[in-house]
């Protein structure tokens, strides 16, 4: 089974979203009716209107260690990124700003949602259909008086971040420059950037050679191309062996 995170959750976003977020040190919170799941881009809209706010805004987040689910659906390519981010300095500081909330997400049956009653109006931004569970979801969620726009941003300070993970299909070539890049940014010099090697795991080949009895893999035997005979030169010609 994949292992929750205590003290961490992972936000899966795009490289270049990473280096917006070091630059201006700054999380953005979006709006929710840019989500691919209609069912809870429906229960935002209803929360929002029923509250009478102008602007609801949301993250959403892991609470478990990275899975393939994750990295194909919330980055999808050689693009994506995570950022590891520390619970306890996240959560003590968005306790101190109105209008936020923050928590996990409950993924409730067909038959579970029916029960939902008038009372149960502060759930609605943090249930989901039970097919959404291998998300593991963790979300924050930012609602304001003031009018709708897209996107609302938390100061993020950089101490903040555990580390920060490529995705496992970036080339070695582009990780070695990416990771510089990031590492560049001012104040994050020290800061941790690896690779995923979720699909490509050297502990775990190294079983599979344990397996096989520590076999080597296979070399490839490279043709070797006639070289052009010199001008003036008859190329030799390979004789049959003889029986």
């Amino acid at each position: 089974m994949v292992a929750t995170l205590d003290n961490y959750i992972r936000r899966y976003t795009s490289i270049s979203a990473v280096i917006d977020i070091l630059r201006r040190q700054e999380l953005p919170l979006l709006d929710p009716q840019t989500w691919d799941d209609r069912n809870d881009r429906y229960f935002m809209a209803r929360y929002k209107e029923k509250k009478g706010l102008g602007g609801l805004y949301a993250l959403c987040a892991a609470r478990c260690s990275e899975t393939y689910h994750h990295w194909r659906v919330f980055t999808g390519t050689a693009d994506g990124a995570c950022i590891e981010i520390r619970r306890e300095p996240l959560e003590k500081a968005l306790a101190k700003i109105p209008g936020v909330s923050f928590g996990e997400i409950n993924y409730l049956r067909l038959d579970e949602v029916d029960k939902l009653k008038r009372s149960d109006l502060d759930r609605l931004p943090y249930v989901k259909r039970i097919g959404f569970t291998a998300e593991d979801e963790y979300r924050i969620v930012y609602e304001t008086s003031e009018p709708q726009a897209p996107a609302y941003s938390l100061g993020f300070p950089l101490d903040w971040i555990g580390r920060i993970y490529l995705n496992p299909w970036l080339p070695e070539p582009l990780y070695a420059s990416v990771k510089a890049t990031l590492q560049s940014l001012p104040g994050c010099a020290k800061l941790s950037v690896m690779k995923s090697r979720l699909i490509d795991n050297a502990r775990w080949k190294k079983a599979g050679d344990k397996v096989v009895g520590n076999a080597a893999p296979t070399k490839t035997l490279k043709l070797k191309v006639p070289k052009k005979p010199k001008p003036g030169k008859k190329p030799k010609v390979l004789k049959k062996p003889k029986p």
